[in-house]
């Protein structure tokens, strides 16, 4: 339940609510519900905040906890190991567990609550003097950095808090009874709410004044730009310093003042001037919210304000996440000479990220346009209700309506998202967005990009990457990637993603800061990031170690190139051979496009590792057992050969690793449509029953640590879900599509010459 920062809020907010389907291994135990519980009504956010304020809901919590025997050990992150101890008033072992993190001062709101709970006469409650004196003295000895962490734990909203827990007293309220992991959900996120219930508003109170005594906030600029624009800016510098210093600079969509001063302050911190500009409409802006279309030119004329201020040096380097990182590159299309270097973290990018993925529209995150042009600041009650989402897709999809009626299932308008949908080609409107082609070349600044391989956004990263490289094979841009989602990528990561946890090497990683090495780096010519020993640098899962490379094509290259079986085994699987087939044959299947009762494609993402492979309607392929150990380290390149009845298909598959004692790890998922596979900006439809050749494009990076005895898996399939368009095949717009255009069932022959390089070597540790 812990809050994120605006630019994690972005694409995959929905991931807020990660900890309500983290997997345990808990036996199948169960218990009666809470009986505060089952009796509340749960509709609003009122009548969450009526439960968490309930003595007898304590009281009940308190003996199921008993029952149960809920301690520290039941959980497997750190923050629910720390939250139960807590709850538990075990102040010496929340102490120890907090001592053991690697940021500490993350954790400064429980620590703070036990420091004052051990001293209270009643250790489920402190009084408001404790609690000033406290924060006052903590507060004024911290250095700016570390002034900077307790801010960042304290960003946190008692409203996302109560919205997030109206989610899931509502999942726990639908339930016949708790399991031992549903109970651990709810103490852990019922205490940390308790926590920061008590600490919130004091601790801002006396950090506010705090960050006064050593900044100047200027929190309400507005800045007039050439085009007759007015957009909204917050500027943070040290206090009494005439030093003319560069910029730090954030342009984003996500208006939130308190966090653009957080924001700013961190970048003061380290020496540079903060600054975060909102996009036009947005906050103080009169002018009309515009999503994407305009970034790129107001980003670079707020670059060009930046140079005219008393206290900047002339040089700007412009960071951040997900939006943030789509502003950078509309920004990089103009180039201002002021721009030195960009830090793209979970860069999204509309055309291969949100909302479309290799030219399919797609539905997370279809709410976003309402949560940022909703109001001049966010609309967070969009995402308060991810249930009532879900049912949306599903609603849509089991109807069989045409995509493009997504709204009209909903009942709200969304006339930016139908305004998308016109737009289903790399057209014109994507590329006067962000650079195109041979803008690339203009760009000769350093680049450093970060991602992760559980980013839903990883294509739009990588995707800028190589397009960089091809027009531009001199570019000086760098790549950081591991075992991170959206969020963490942008942030510092957890000690688990789903129920994989991470080496400890991966922990290494703080966003932030190393975009301030990087910023040092090359403005001040100081020593080069640690992490960052080469242009590709990738941490490999399950050996405990980061692995450096100079190039994300040559990476790629260094594959082996597998076929696809024809004949099943004993289990029904296919093989995935390295011998080129010496006869011509196919696997044919049918899906009936049109049966909205059955699904095909289902990524098997979460929980992350499965006792066995998921099921599925698709057609499972899989390696032998790798005799040696192996590295798995890059995307999968090469082609499907296929063959349709129909004029077009959406292809997609999952992928997997599956360990010598049977334990399968999802490892990423693909999804494309084969009449853009050639090229994103012009359709070209497939003659129904002629043989043809679909390459693989965008497809994601892993990298993970194979044992000998392990084998890969890939699930092959035609993409057809509530999570997408259903690509009906007549060569229409798939957006005016219904099921009636599916009378006829989509045949497809997968032909054993397709050719798949998976990026496969022996590993050697260096």
């Amino acid at each position: 339940m812990r809050q994120l920062k605006p630019s994690a809020i972005m694409v995959f907010i929905v991931l807020i609510l990660q900890a309500l389907t983290i997997e345990y291994a808990w036996s199948n135990e169960t218990y009666q519900k809470p009986a505060s519980l089952v009796g509340a009504k749960m509709e609003q956010r009122a009548d969450a905040l009526q439960l968490l304020q309930s003595d007898l809901f304590r009281q009940e919590l308190n003996e199921l906890v008993q029952q149960s025997k809920l301690g520290t050990d039941d959980a497997s992150r750190d923050d629910d190991k720390i939250a139960i101890a807590s709850f538990l008033s075990d102040f010496q072992q929340t102490h120890a567990l907090i001592a053991k993190q690697k940021n500490p001062l993350g954790y400064f709101h429980y620590s703070s609550d036990a420091w004052l709970r051990q001293a209270s006469p009643k250790t489920d409650q402190y009084d408001a003097q404790a609690l000033m004196t406290l924060m006052t003295t903590k507060l004024g000895t911290f250095s700016n950095e570390d002034l900077y962490k307790v801010s960042y734990c304290l960003g946190w909203s008692l409203e996302m808090g109560q919205d997030f827990m109206l989610n899931l007293f509502k999942r726990l309220k639908s339930s016949d009874m708790l399991k031992k992991s549903d109970i651990v959900r709810l103490v852990t996120n019922y205490q940390l709410y308790k926590v920061y219930e008590r600490i919130l508003g004091t601790g801002n109170q006396v950090l506010s004044a705090e960050n006064d005594k050593r900044y100047v906030i200027e929190p309400n600029l507005l800045i007039k730009t050439k085009s007759g624009v007015s957009l909204s800016a917050v500027v943070v510098r040290p206090k009494q310093d005439a030093i003319k210093r560069p910029a730090a600079f954030q342009f984003s969509i996500y208006a939130d003042e308190a966090w653009h001063i957080k924001t700013a302050i961190h970048a003061a911190a380290h020496g540079y001037i903060g600054v975060i500009a909102n996009t036009r409409g947005k906050r103080l802006s009169p002018d009309d919210i515009i999503p994407w279309e305009k970034d790129g030119e107001d980003a670079t004329q707020v670059i060009d304000w930046i140079t005219q201020q008393a206290w900047s040096d002339g040089r700007v380097a412009m960071y951040g996440g997900s939006y943030l990182g789509f502003t950078q590159w509309a920004a990089a299309k103009y180039m201002h000479p002021a721009l030195k270097t960009i830090v793209p973290y979970a860069a999204a990018n509309p055309m291969t990220g949100l909302p479309i993925e290799n030219n399919i529209f797609i539905t997370p995150n279809y709410q976003w346009a309402f949560h940022v042009t909703n109001n001049k600041t966010m609309d967070h009650s969009v995402y308060a209700d991810r249930k009532y989402w879900d049912d949306v897709f599903e609603n849509l999809y089991k109807s069989g309506r045409a995509f493009r009626d997504i709204d009209k299932v909903e009942g709200t308008p969304n006339p930016w998202f139908q305004k998308w949908l016109k737009h289903p080609d790399y057209d014109s409107y994507y590329q006067q967005m962000l650079p195109y082609k041979n803008d690339y070349k203009k760009i000769n600044i350093p680049v450093l990009s970060i991602t992760g391989y559980f980013d839903g956004g990883q294509i739009s990263a990588i995707d800028f990457l190589k397009q960089h490289y091809q027009y531009n094979p001199k570019a000086n841009h760098t790549l950081l990637i591991g075992p991170y989602s959206h969020g963490t990528a942008q942030g510092v990561p957890y000690s688990h993603h789903s129920n994989y946890q991470l080496d400890p090497v991966a922990l290494e990683k703080d966003t932030e800061e190393l975009t301030f090495q990087w910023f040092d780096y090359v403005l001040f010519n100081k020593p080069r990031p640690a992490l960052l020993k080469d242009k590709v640098n990738y941490q490999l899962m399950g050996s405990n170690t980061w692995q450096h490379h100079p190039s994300l094509q040559k990476l790629n290259q260094e594959a082996q190139t597998f076929y696809l079986g024809t004949t099943q085994d004993q289990d029904a699987y296919y093989r995935l051979t390295s011998s080129k087939p010496s006869m011509l044959s196919f696997v044919a299947q049918t899906v009936d496009l049109a049966d909205r009762s059955t699904t095909n494609n289902d990524a098997g993402m979460w929980p992350l590792i499965h006792k066995q492979l998921p099921k599925s309607n698709g057609l499972v392929f899989v390696t032998e057992p790798f005799t040696e150990t192996m590295q798995l380290a890059g995307s999968i390149t090469g082609h499907f050969s296929i063959a349709i009845n129909k004029r077009d298909v959406d292809i997609g598959y999952n992928f997997y690793a599956i360990s010598p004692e049977g334990e399968v790890v999802f490892l990423n998922y693909y999804i494309g449509r084969a009449s853009y596979a050639h090229d994103m900006s012009v359709r070209k439809l497939l003659t129904p029953g002629k043989k043809t050749q679909v390459p693989i494009v965008n497809a994601r990076m892993t990298a993970k640590l194979l044992p000998p005895g392990s084998r890969l898996v890939i699930v092959l399939d035609v993409n057809k879900n509530s999570n997408a368009q259903v690509n009906m095949g007549t060569g229409k717009d798939v957006s005016d599509e219904t099921s009636a255009d599916g009378k006829e069932p989509l045949e497809i022959k997968w032909f054993s010459d397709s050719k798949l390089m998976i990026p496969l070597k022996p590993w050697r540790l260096k």
